[in-house]
């Protein structure tokens, strides 16, 4: 007797992908876009048949398409309302690893704004079709902007429930199954499950087995056999597959791909389809991404599989491409840098000062997100497209970086004006600004007009308490601003400068309040100090040094050593590694900071070891040591290596070349008083091609698992690999995500590795950490190497990967007792990722609004605008949306329930719990000026305050 297959609905969603930029350029992409869209809207045009089309989870296409053809405006928002056209969520698909969470949300308003200025809604599916993997807290960031569905491929999958697993990943029948190799993800997978991100958030999972690519069908009108194999038959297999990975009546098979454009055919063929598989209990129609979630979720008790996490399990199929995270390592570092210039300075300080009753520029600050946004497509920030892209994304990199620059230096300029100047007695004003939740001692840098010659022996800075503090200058370009001799100064006449020479003073803030600031002056002294036998620091060892009445800091240097009262870093003379003190444990760390140096014969999407790798090691090589500066604020050590290394790869790409190039690398190792890092400033000028080079960090110890952080939260991986990878199209790599830390413990003492826009690290079970500082490929994408099977892209050369020239890598070091969450060094990274910003109540340049501020200097010379007290993170600080609320976002950045206290130093009238979306969800009673509640593990909480503001005429 047959057994009938239950019946099932075949929802097939008519889509496009669009890559915006990629294996071409922009504008090449968007003269292809432009002429599709008008096809598709064409298509909807001539009748009901083709119900639908879905474009691609992204709204900036709409803006694309709408610069050059504003015509069609209204054809365009007529499909999208009568749910014909479906856009958004996402203003552009990101890739989620390489962003920050703040930049993942604004992505998603974006979205938001774009559809609300053309009266569309956008899609509430959680579209992520080609991501190069996801985080683990996408299901709660999708649902807070109201989004309880996410479609995803790559990183997710496996066989499903109730079949083993087969060699799909290296034959050519793309129907077998792949095997799961990774023990951290659930071995069988249905296309329905529950995404589940670390604070417990769910959303409904919707896997695509056969991804999202799958290429019109094709008719032979010569060949009725081969046309009914590729219309029939092909619907025959393909919904079979679909069905065994399904638990529900309703299955979702993609029609289009990269930049394909509509098949006006495909209705007809539908109709033809469902005559053919009737029997079989087979429908097909032509649906949408939101109208399947609706019919899954109406059978959601079905659902059995839940994933916990990140999908990033490999040899499941789909390519994870990871050495997307070290190519063009430049891209990855501007990013950092823009990021943190709006979330950390431009948008608090505006924020700050309106509450002060000055205007938000919520204008100017979505203007410089949009622009930044724009370089975080996949293909884009992974610097996996053509030289001529990324060249491109340059200039949008500058543009956000000075509207951001300048936002966060106008509000802090006007927060300045109002500090009461009493305590300076006519001294130069310098505000310092904390933007992060917790007081902080650590460096602060000014730009001063040169022509006040301020010197240490002549000049005094002080705080607002009246204690001296030590500082030191030296003598700075820059590249957009000029000084003069500014009457406001009431400079005497001096010697000549330079029209873009400042001075920069350097010294270190004690003790500035979480989002707040603390003043300091400079201050002429009365008697200029002698300085014949005068150091303003301290030398280890017996010396002959008269102090006399110079401040002096707790910063110590001896030979090929720094020292402060919580650290002592000595470098071995021979190979120029660095020997650590941690002093509050007792703990010694050793061989820090030498670097390995390895051959690449992949492309920008994969790492790949030629054959013939041959590995060099620093500690093989001289070390030499030299000062860089040293004062009582900063003592700089520079390290040199002069290395030869290969030149290239050899004819074959199989070993590296045996011709060597000269290749000097630097470390300037820096140590600050009162400070609990060492930072590291690694430099060269990369001289060699098809190569990467790491630093490495022993921990001292054998490790089971590494921790990073990750967006919103922090992602412990096991550091052995897993097993039987041989055969896999793409086997699992040592080298994982991470934003501003990694770290390694062994559960008494720990090491954490802080960074600046250096997103790879990998991990060894002998407690070895590894950093990428460079990895140089020239090719967008090849098929010859070991590591992946297939190519990724087109075989295109890109010799601007390679990084020829100049090459900066910026990381810091903290040793500790316990993990990363006993000792809190997510606050050493985010501290090392946002350094104290500092403004001059009086401006050093030509004012900004060619004006100078009148306001009254009422504000004390120290104090905490906001609050917010708790082992937790704010993430962000900004006016709400719609309305004039302070919007306060922080998560719980620690595996265990916090409680948070929020105060505004202002007052509050009113305060409540919202979405991510802003949406207001409970009211919290304000006591005593004060908001306290509990937060969940990894918990992200957004809360809108009513606050008492200002008001000026």
């Amino acid at each position: 007797m047959t057994t009938v297959p239950r019946p099932v609905t075949v929802h097939v969603y008519h889509h496009t992908h669009w890559d915006r930029e990629w294996w071409s350029t922009r504008e090449r992409f968007r003269f292809r876009l432009v002429h599709t869209v008008d096809a598709i809207l064409d298509a909807l045009a001539a009748g009901p048949d083709l119900a639908s089309f879905v474009l691609d989870g992204q709204t900036l296409v709409l803006k694309d398409y709408l610069q050059v053809r504003p015509g069609r405006r209204d054809e365009l928002i007529r499909q999208i309302r009568d749910g014909r056209l479906f856009v958004g969520p996402w203003h552009i698909l990101p890739d989620e690893f390489l962003v920050s969470g703040e930049a993942t949300l604004r992505n998603l308003w974006l979205g938001e704004r774009t559809a609300r200025d053309l009266g569309v809604e956008v899609s509430r599916v959680g579209y992520l079709p080609d991501q190069f993997g996801h985080i683990a807290q996408m299901p709660q960031l999708l649902r807070g902007f109201g989004i309880d569905s996410a479609v995803v491929w790559r990183g997710f999958g496996g066989p499903p429930m109730g079949v083993e697993a087969g060699a799909a990943e290296v034959g050519l029948n793309r129907y077998l199954y792949p095997r799961a190799r990774d023990n951290r993800f659930p071995p069988h997978i249905h296309s329905e499950f529950w995404w589940e991100a670390p604070d417990g958030t769910r959303v409904l999972g919707v896997f695509l087995p056969l991804e999202y690519y799958q290429s019109h069908y094709k008719v032979f009108p010569d060949d009725a056999a081969l046309t009914e194999d590729q219309t029939i038959g092909r619907a025959r297999r393909t919904s079979a597959y679909l069905r065994s990975y399904a638990v529900t009546d309703v299955l979702l098979e993609p029609m289009g791909g990269d930049h394909l454009p509509v098949d006006p055919r495909l209705p007809g063929l539908l109709r033809e389809l469902n005559g053919a598989l009737a029997d079989e209990g087979v429908t097909y129609r032509i649906s949408t991404l939101d109208a399947f979630v609706q019919e899954v979720q109406a059978q959601q008790d079905r659902v059995q599989v839940v994933w916990q996490g990140e999908g990033r399990a490999f040899g499941r199929k789909a390519h994870l491409l990871p050495g997307v995270l070290s190519a063009r390592l430049y891209l990855k570092q501007r990013n950092a840098r823009a990021q943190t210039a709006l979330e950390r300075y431009a948008e608090p300080l505006q924020a700050l000062h309106w509450l002060l009753g000055e205007q938000y520029e919520a204008d100017y600050l979505w203007t410089a997100w949009e622009r930044l946004i724009e370089n975080h497509p996949h293909d884009s920030i992974c610097g996996c497209s053509i030289d001529q892209v990324h060249r491109e994304m340059i200039t949008r990199f500058d543009e956000a970086q000075q509207m951001a620059d300048l936002l966060a230096e106008d509000a802090h300029g006007s927060i300045a004006t109002r500090v009461d100047p009493a305590f300076a007695e006519g001294g130069e004003v310098v505000t310092v600004f904390n933007p992060l939740n917790w007081p902080r001692t650590d460096e602060v840098r000014v730009l001063m007009n040169p022509h006040l010659n301020i010197t240490p022996l002549h000049w005094m800075l002080i705080d607002h308490l009246g204690q001296e503090c030590p500082f030191q200058i030296r003598t700075v370009g820059s590249d957009v601003e000029k000084t003069e001799a500014f009457s406001w100064l009431s400079l005497s006449p001096g010697r000549t400068h330079d029209a873009n020479e400042f001075i920069e003073v350097t010294f270190v803030a004690q003790d500035v309040p979480g989002l707040g600031y603390r003043s300091y002056a400079l201050r002429r002294r009365k008697q200029p100090l002698g300085s014949a036998l005068v150091r303003p620091y301290q030398v280890l060892g017996d010396v002959a040094l008269n102090k006399g009445a110079l401040a002096v800091s707790t910063l110590a240097v001896g030979p090929g050593t720094l020292e402060n009262e919580f650290l002592r870093v000595t470098v071995n003379p021979d190979n120029g590694s660095l020997d650590l003190l941690d002093k509050s444990t007792g703990h010694s760390y050793t061989g820090l900071n030498s670097f390995d140096n390895g051959g690449d014969n992949g492309d920008t999407y994969n790492y790949a070891w030629p054959l013939g790798d041959q590995v060099f090691h620093t500690g093989q090589v001289q070390a030499h040591l030299s000062w860089v500066e040293v004062g009582p604020a900063r003592a700089t050590l520079r390290v040199t290596w002069c290395w030869t290394l290969p030149e290239g790869l050899s004819e074959d790409r199989q070993s590296r070349s045996t011709r060597h190039v000269p290749f000097v690398l630097h470390s300037d190792v820096t140590l600050l008083p009162g400070v609990r890092r060492v930072d590291i400033r690694t430099h060269f000028d990369n001289t060699a091609r098809d190569h990467r080079l790491r630093a490495r960090f022993p921990l001292g110890a054998p490790v089971t698992v590494s921790s990073a952080e990750t967006q919103f939260g922090v992602v412990d991986r096991p550091v052995t690999l897993p097993a039987d990878q041989r055969g896999s199209s793409e086997p699992a790599v040592h080298e994982h995500p991470q934003l501003n830390f990694a770290s390694l413990s062994d559960g008494t003492r720990g090491l954490t590795v802080l960074n600046r826009g250096l997103p790879e690290f990998s991990a060894a079970e002998d407690g070895i950490l590894s950093l990428t500082v460079l990895r140089a490929v020239g090719w967008l994408s090849r098929e010859d190497f070991l590591t992946r099977v297939g190519g990724a892209g087109p075989t295109t050369p890109t010799p601007e990967a390679q990084m020829l020239g100049p090459v900066t890598a910026e990381y810091s070091l903290v040793p500790h007792a316990g993990t990363w969450a006993e000792a809190d060094t997510w606050r050493d990274a985010h501290s090392f990722n946002a350094p104290l910003h500092a403004a001059t109540q009086t401006s050093q340049i030509v004012p900004l609004r060619n004006r100078h501020r009148d306001r009254p200097a009422t504000l004390p010379p120290a104090r905490s605008f906001i609050e917010v007290t708790g082992r937790v993170l704010v993430t962000a600080v900004k006016r709400a949306e719609d309305r004039n609320a302070l919007i306060v976002r922080f998560v719980n950045q620690t595996p265990d329930p916090q409680v948070a206290r929020v105060r505004v130093a202002v007052g509050m009238t009113g305060a409540r719990r919202a979405n991510l979306r802003e949406h207001p969800q409970e009211d919290i009673d304000v006591t005593d000026g004060m908001v306290e509640l509990t937060v969940r593990p990894w918990e992200i909480v957004t809360l809108e305050l009513d606050v008492a503001m200002e008001t000026h005429a």
